[in-house]
């Protein structure tokens, strides 16, 4: 098991760490609204909480296996061209060096964080339903929770984003909020269809 210490020497030496920052942001991000219009979808549907909860669960899975499986094969395939190329300008190989060991790692480190991001933001928005699920709330306050876990979620990304960039984190915690109202809003207009 490598030590947090030798993770970020072999991101550094592997040049990760930033595409690691931003697959964290994106893949949360996408987790966190996906859920979002899982449950305003499945609310509006008047679906029971285990249903909400299945499919939730369904949509995390489906987003953790395939964030960590793409990125790996991703970034494996960019890495390995990159390596090819670097022996054939240094006329040597480089199997079993150092930066091959840190592509490597890199490489699955990075799909780990690709895969689990998502599944987290979105597994966490559906909790409060599984309280709902036991009768300890009624679906509405399980609604209103899961909606301020969302809220607080893309915030903290947004404030991420500002504290990476080194710019106003408020700002970018204020840009962030459009589009998770956007995705609300636009899933919440299938009620409509719901009337048809």
């Amino acid at each position: 098991m490598k030590s947090i210490r030798e993770i970020r020497q072999i991101l550094s030496m592997a040049e990760g760490e930033h595409i690691l920052r931003r697959y964290f942001v994106m893949n949360g991000f996408d987790g966190s609204l996906t859920a979002l219009g899982i449950i305003i979808g499945a609310y509006i549907a008047k679906t029971t909480a285990i249903t909400l909860i299945l499919a939730g669960l369904g949509a995390s899975i489906a987003m953790g296996v395939s964030g960590f499986w793409i990125a790996y094969l991703t970034e494996r395939a960019e890495r390995t061209r990159d390596i090819k190329e670097l022996e054939e300008h240094m006329v040597a190989n480089l199997d079993d060096t150092k930066l091959t060991k840190a592509n490597f790692w890199t490489s699955l480190i990075i799909s780990l964080v690709d895969g689990f991001s998502p599944f987290l933001f979105s597994f966490l928005a559906i909790v409060p339903f599984f309280f709902a699920h036991v009768q300890w709330i009624e679906m509405f306050v399980a609604l209103i929770i899961s909606m301020v876990v969302i809220l607080v979620e893309v915030v903290i990304l947004g404030l991420f984003l500002g504290a990476v960039s080194k710019e106003n984190k408020i700002i970018y915690a204020l840009k962030i909020i459009p589009a998770a109202v956007l995705v609300a809003g636009l899933t919440y207009l299938l009620e409509l269809f719901t009337n048809i």
